[in-house]
């Protein structure tokens, strides 16, 4: 029935679960889920569960804060332009939105910029520079990009153009000679959290600006729900530093947000009340849809408007983009696992390389981690036929794309990216020669068990264990993200109460109905993409089951619901 390797998350010592459970007064469960999350203590429990923006960070522990914050003093004194320059995803477009909008209460001399993703491509581009020459800016603050952009920045330099660079990427080789240099995996950085958004080192920024002019905090907490959507959807660990941004920008989102998001979030989510998985699902994807398809600037007029009416124009725009990207993706997916099936792909290769030419190149990341989803392999997916072929990666766990790709750079024009995803482009030439080096790279560093997708759980329960108040103290494990996933329990013998349905228009989920010990009513479940179970567990059978326990609201309802992950 199952096509995942269930592996059980190491539980640690009795001794700290007894003591932890002794000093915060709480049940084995969440005892165990704190200490396997390395909460073993009463003040690591306090800071988990009442996060605190006092405990935020001084953003001049940056060892760069201090010439940053001068330098755009200097501009603001000088009413020298200043252009605020991101990449055309949801962090880069937040982390312009947020910069810009702070910094237009002190200057008109401001603008901003979004690369074309298909003419200028990721990063800092020559057009963007030569942008600022032509419109006369003096000072680019890069935020979520700029790290890797040596040359630029020197050629930027040459032209009376300095940069300040707020990023969160691995540097290459040879720092930009910019002004200031904000990203916290630099070596030697003081820095002491080095997992925040671009968006996040962005706030960092407003912030020290903020207190250099002792200034009250509203004037950059105001922006703090932009920092949740970006460090959501970034997919950047919510511990540490994260957890307290998410925390307090996703309330801010579900009380008092930004009009763009205000208007955004009413457009397409029932729910009164966001968490993190609602704004990756819902806000991410329509934020990253003009980027994908249309112009990423769009997405930062909707964030910087202070009118809600001029919110709509823009949310209908992300919208029906994201319906058009929706379609794209779908159709392109279709057409690759054809190919994958038709050419015999999968059962002997340890990758998946796919090309057609007229595939569109703004949603080719998505169709390589749909086809991961279904052949779980690291997989290419390329396009374009005009002397360049371009493309996206998405690996695997224990196989890191991006060492892949610099083994394979003798056949590359171009690459980037990180151990999970990538960005390539190749001559047309070299295609037959990338397929079969990648493919022997990846033969040699993985097996075939590797080729076989683990779900991780957290611990085995009873089914007389789930009560109203477990799930009460799960929902405050929220902000969830990776570090912090939601637990995932091992139940045996489950039973549905003979309620059992396939739903949704291709029968690929079930709804089920759950009697348990502690509930006057039946438990409603939901196993999404498990359709193909059906026949083994219908009639009440019996079945083991990986479940999170959640708190799911609807039309205004607030009901336990039971997420199936896996069934055996």
């Amino acid at each position: 029935m199952s096509n995942f390797k269930w592996i059980n998350t190491e539980i640690p010592d009795e001794l700290r679960i007894t003591q932890l459970q002794k000093n915060i007064n709480v049940n084995r469960i969440i005892a165990t889920l704190l200490c396997q999350r390395g909460i073993d203590n009463y003040e690591k429990a306090k800071s988990f569960f009442r996060p605190s923006l006092n405990d935020l960070n001084n953003p001049f522990l940056f060892r760069d804060m201090e010439k940053a914050v001068q330098r755009i003093e200097n501009s603001i004194k000088k009413n020298e332009k200043i252009l605020i320059y991101g990449d055309y995803d949801v962090d880069g477009t937040t982390a312009v939105a947020m910069v810009f909008s702070f910094l237009r209460n002190f200057t008109d001399a401001i603008g901003f910029y979004i690369p074309d993703r298909y003419t200028e491509g990721y990063g800092i581009s020559q057009t963007g520079v030569d942008y600022a020459i032509k419109n006369n800016f003096k000072l680019i603050v890069a935020l979520d990009c700029g790290i890797r952009s040596d040359k630029l920045v020197e050629y930027a330099k040459q032209q009376n153009v300095d940069f300040i660079i707020c990023d969160h990427h691995l540097p290459g080789n040879t720092l930009p000679n910019a002004i200031a240099i904000l990203d916290a995996k630099v070596q030697g950085e003081t820095y002491p959290f080095k997992e925040l958004s671009g968006c996040g080192v962005g706030f960092k920024l407003i912030q020290a600006i903020s207190i250099y002019n002792k200034l009250n905090e509203d004037n950059y907490l105001q922006y703090i729900d932009l920092v949740a959507v970006s460090t959501c959807c970034d997919i950047v660990p919510i511990i540490g530093e994260n957890r307290i941004l998410v925390k307090y920008g996703t309330e801010k989102l579900n009380k008092s947000p930004l009009p763009g998001l205000k208007v955004l979030k009413e457009s397409c989510v029932k729910k009164t009340e966001l968490v993190t998985s609602d704004i990756v699902f819902y806000l991410g994807p329509r934020i990253n849809a003009v980027g994908r398809l249309k112009d990423a600037k769009d997405a930062v007029k909707l964030l910087v408007t202070k009118k809600e009416d001029e919110a709509e124009e823009y949310v209908q725009i992300l919208n029906n983009t994201n319906t058009e990207r929706k379609s794209i993706d779908e159709s392109i997916t279709a057409q690759a696992f054809e190919m994958i099936i038709n050419d015999n792909l999968h059962p002997e290769k340890f990758t998946n390389v796919l090309y057609y030419p007229k595939w569109h190149k703004g949603v080719v990341g998505i169709v390589a981690s749909r086809i991961i989803e279904q052949y779980y392999r690291p997989t290419v997916i390329l396009t374009g036929d005009e002397g360049k072929i371009t493309g996206s990666a998405r690996s695997i766990n224990g196989f890191d794309i991006h060492e892949a790709l610099i083994e394979c750079k003798d056949l590359l024009l171009q690459f980037g990216g990180h151990t999970h995803a990538a960005g390539l482009s190749l001559l047309p030439e070299n295609l037959e020669k990338f397929i079969k080096k990648f493919d022997k790279i990846a033969s040699e560093k993985l097996t075939r068990d590797m080729l076989v997708e683990s779900i991780r759980y957290d611990l085995e329960i009873n089914s007389d264990e789930i009560t109203e108040s477990l799930v009460k103290l799960l929902n405050q494990f929220e902000p969830f993200g990776p570090g912090n996933m939601s637990p995932v329990f091992f139940i045996k013998n489950l039973k549905d109460t003979g309620m059992l349905r396939q739903i949704g228009s291709d029968n690929s989920h079930l709804s089920l109905n759950f009697i348990f010990p502690k509930f006057d009513k039946p438990l409603k479940g939901v196993g999404f993409k498990l359709g193909k179970n059906y026949e083994n567990i219908k009639n009440s059978k019996p079945f083991d089951a990986l479940i999170n326990l959640i708190k799911e609201e609807y039309n205004g309802n607030t009901n336990i619901q039971i997420v199936l992950k896996d069934i055996k």
